[in-house]
């Protein structure tokens, strides 16, 4: 078949390397699998995958610890497998480089259906013209009109709450102080503690709510906020 999808399996588990192996040759893709992480970095060296789907728990250490370098030799995405479940080490995971997580038990139909999106988000991204819009997974922000959309659906943004999205979107996982995104967006030092920020972040978390984005911005007290999925 041409143009199949390359998928890197990392996994120590035999049984459910068989298995998710076997599942993804059937769906079309292409494989290849570790079970180190050490074996994992090799491959990196040598091709290139178009989905990482990543056990955080391996036999020499925690995929935790070197995704940042995983990051650094791909653009793939990586779908870590976890049995994690609070949304802190969620956040933990995502800021370390992950870009999705599903938690152990998991149905495979689901794991196909998580696989699959990244591959199609992908495609759709390359098919828009990069000068005047921005596709951040579901998420399609046209530069020139200063509007956002999900699934072709207006999410009716003022204009500061457009540039807001667009500071956190193309910042995904980063924790983005008041400071910061105050002085980016109203392009003036803040002196104070203004309720600008807040109040334009708390309406645009309503407005991913409501359009089912599938993103929200989540608070870290005393430090900032950061665009995450979930």
């Amino acid at each position: 078949m041409e143009n199949r999808k390359t998928i890197l399996l990392v996994e120590d588990d035999p049984e459910i390397m068989r298995t998710n192996t076997y599942i993804f040759k059937s769906e079309g893709y292409s494989m290849l699998t570790a079970g180190t992480l050490a074996d994992a970095l090799s491959h990196l060296d040598n091709t290139s995958p178009d989905v990482i789907v990543l056990d955080l728990k391996l036999p020499d250490g925690n995929a935790l610890d070197i995704l940042p370098e995983i990051k650094k030799r791909t653009a793939a995405p990586v779908l870590m497998l976890t049995a994690m479940i609070e949304k802190e080490d969620k956040l933990i995971g995502l800021q370390a480089g992950g870009d999705d997580y599903i938690t152990k038990p998991y149905d495979i139909d689901e794991l196909c259906a998580r696989v699959a999106a990244f591959i199609r988000r992908e495609e759709m991204r390359k098919k828009m013209p990069p000068s005047d819009t921005f596709t951040h997974d579901t998420i399609t922000l046209d530069i020139v009109i200063g509007q956002a959309y999900v699934d072709g659906e207006s999410m009716e943004l003022t204009k500061k709450e457009f540039a807001m999205l667009r500071l956190f979107a193309k910042n995904e996982d980063k924790i983005l102080t008041k400071e910061f995104i105050y002085e980016t967006i109203w392009k003036q030092e803040m002196f104070e503690d203004d309720k600008s920020v807040r109040n334009t972040i708390s309406k645009l978390r309503k407005k991913l709510e409501t359009s089912r984005s599938g993103y929200d911005i989540v608070s870290t007290k005393g430090k900032g906020y950061t665009f995450i999925e979930g």
